[in-house]
This record gives structure tokens, C-alpha cells and sequence, in this order.
């Protein structure tokens, strides 16, 4: 069965999860976190071929990049067709969205709907699905006590009901997200 080929952009400490299917490579400009490649992500091109990849994860890096057009566009180059991008990134109302000197911007839920064609104003040389759009309360790779995680879930559930309501007040009036979760498939 063949590989599937990962792309972990930016992983810092902590890396992607590979399942038994698939085989991951890592890009930081850290050398202290024995990236696979260590490269400075705001220099374009990033140092590999068009299509490469089946999946590529950036678990809040894109935030880190000046150019999130540019970062779009060469994730859309590397990416082979039919990739699945799945992109995690501080919401907007997260007070870590603001604290952190690096961080260029913060996200809304319809932030990565902007890299769709089908769009009426689309930006960026690329083209990508949003499949999947989440907000969330917590980030998941961060270890909850139990209370946490059940009310986390059931915030979550509710506040994915109607996300557009939750961009534009509930955040204002009940409390901030902490990430906003993507999955995009890569359309060529």
C-alpha cells in the first residue's frame, strides 16, 4: 500500500501524528526541532517540487507569515491535486491570537473561504474547497482536566450551530474562540 506523503509545515515542538499509512515530513526554520528541512517559511518559493504532496498540515503557523496570499498560493503549488490542507489558526477574539509579538493576524471562520475560485472577489494564484470549518473554544492539542474537555465540547457544539453568529457577536458577548480549524482540498 502506498505512502501518504505529509507536510508538516512550522510543527516547532510539537509535530504531526502520522497514521501507519503515512510518512511526514517537516519544514521549520528551528534547526533545535530537527525539521526535515529547515527553511525560513516567509522566503518563497519553500524547497519543494509542484505536487508533492497528498496532505499537508499547518497547525498555527500561517498566523507567523507575513503573507497569508502568499503562503496560500505556495501550499496550492506544492500540494498534488485532490490534497487535503488542514490549517489550524488563532481566532480573531483569542487573547494568544494578540499577545504573541510574531503573529501577523488572526482568523475569522470565513478567512480560507477567500482562496475559493467560485468566490466573488477570490485572492491568491489558487484554488482550494473549504470542506470543513470549525470554531473552537480550546485548542486540542493543549491536555484539559475532564470538566474542561466536556464543557469545551458542548461550547463547541453550540457555537458550531450558527458559526457566523458566533464570528460576529457571541464572541463579543459570552467570550472568545480559541482556534479556528480548516480542512481544504486542493482543487487543479
Amino acid at each position: 500500500m502506498k505512502k501518504i506523503l505529509v507536510l508538516d509545515i512550522g510543527p516547532g515542538e510539537k509535530a504531526y501524528t502520522p497514521t501507519h499509512r503515512e510518512r511526514v515530513i517537516t519544514i521549520d526554520f528551528n534547526k533545535k526541532f530537527n525539521p526535515t528541512k529547515v527553511h525560513d517559511l516567509t522566503k518563497f518559493p519553500w524547497p519543494f517540487k509542484d505536487n508533492t504532496f497528498d496532505k499537508i498540515y499547518a497547525s498555527h503557523i500561517i498566523e507567523h507569515i507575513p503573507s497569508t496570499v502568499r503562503a496560500m498560493e505556495e501550499i496550492y503549488r506544492i500540494a498534488k491535486p485532490n490534497a487535503l490542507v488542514i490549517i489550524r489558526v488563532p481566532h480573531f477574539s483569542s487573547r494568544s491570537a494578540w499577545i504573541n509579538p510574531t503573529h501577523y493576524k488572526a482568523f475569522s471562520i470565513g478567512s480560507f473561504d477567500y482562496f475559493d475560485q467560485n468566490m466573488r472577489q477570490p485572492y491568491g494564484n489558487c484554488n482550494f474547497r473549504v470542506m470543513k470549518k470549525e470554531l473552537r473554544y480550546t485548542r486540542a492539542d493543549v491536555p484539559h482536566d475532564i470538566v474542561t474537555r466536556v464543557f469545551t465540547k458542548f461550547v463547541n457544539f453550540i457555537a458550531n450551530l450558527n458559526q457566523n453568529f458566533c464570528d460576529r457577536v457571541w464572541c463579543y458577548w459570552v467570550g472568545g474562540f480559541s482556534e479556528v480549524y480548516f480542512e481544504l482540498k486542493v482543487i487543479k
